[in-house]
């Protein structure tokens, strides 16, 4: 049976909007210049026609606009250069439902960076979808240069409040990704995100969720603070299982969630920093799978 109502959690959360006139907070890096890797350049220079020598600069005038929109730790580290959905032993099959028509939600998508990444790996960009509360997509635009060839689908919306643009594509998605989403909310808040995403995608045996965020070897509930703001709910395998169980009993489907978890340096970043997050911190990369 799905939640009564919407738990008490911010979908927009307060702390992604209170510093994005400051950058005196632990998670905005000053030089970034070692996020700027092969992989990004790579794509800038031959799917977006940035010269080599205006790479850097470029990054840095679309990460500052970013940053005065919310200032997420994402934006502020530089995380979001090093592309993260290929790290995912189930990319080629993402790429393989694409190319064969199938459909793909990115749920908080950002700049849409990910995005390009599998355009720029051969998948169709018109049976692409993104969502998020947030409207980045046309600095996307000014990221990517490919407003004229880039044809995915978006839409301004919120996942735990899904307006009629987002109920119009219930059970018409055969994946959705969520990257770097799903630490911001406490445990209830996350079950009701979850079963919007399990309502959205196709009700058949093999439909998949994908995502990653910040994990923890410690304790699960980390309180609020002077950053978060609110309490969040950090993840290992067991209880992220958990959830999905949880999620499957209050929508009458059942997933097998596989997870692995990731130390920064196995993420290709920096622990230094993310030293704000804790010693325990680390990340934890899933996909459930549905199975009936």
């Amino acid at each position: 049976m799905p939640l009564a109502s919407l738990p008490n959690v911010p979908s927009d959360p307060d702390w992604a909007r209170s510093f994005t006139g400051t950058k005196d907070i632990p998670y905005y890096i000053d030089n970034i210049d070692d996020k700027i890797v092969p992989e990004i350049q790579k794509l800038l220079v031959e799917y977006s026609g940035v010269s080599p020598e205006d790479v850097r600069q470029h990054i840095y005038d679309i990460r500052d606009k970013a940053w005065a929109i919310r200032s997420y730790p994402c934006t502020g580290i530089g995380i979001w250069l090093k592309p993260n959905l290929p790290k995912f032993p189930i990319y080629p099959r993402l790429l393989e439902i694409l190319k064969h028509g199938g459909s793909l939600l990115d749920v908080g998508c950002f700049i849409g960076h990910d995005l390009r990444r599998l355009a720029f790996d051969g998948a169709p960009s018109d049976r692409i979808f993104a969502v998020d509360i947030v409207n980045h997509w046309e600095l996307g635009y000014e990221m990517f240069r490919d407003a004229d060839r880039f044809s995915a689908h978006f839409v301004e919306a919120d996942i735990l409040h899904p307006n009629q643009s987002l109920e119009a594509m219930k059970q018409t998605l055969d994946v959705i990704t969520m990257l770097s989403l799903l630490h911001q909310w406490d445990w209830d808040g996350q079950v009701f995100a979850l079963q919007e995403v399990a309502a959205l995608l196709r009700p058949i045996a093999g439909s998949l969720a994908v995502g990653y965020q910040v994990g923890t070897v410690g304790q699960n509930l980390i309180p609020a603070s002077a950053l978060a703001k609110t309490d969040c709910y950090w993840h290992n395998p067991e209880t992220l299982s958990k959830m999905w169980d949880q999620v499957g009993e209050r929508t009458g489907s059942k997933w097998i969630c596989e997870s692995e978890m990731k130390t920064w340096e196995e993420m290709g970043w920096e622990p230094k920093d993310t030293e704000y997050l804790g010693q325990d911190a680390r990340m934890i990369l899933w996909v459930a799978k549905r199975s009936e």
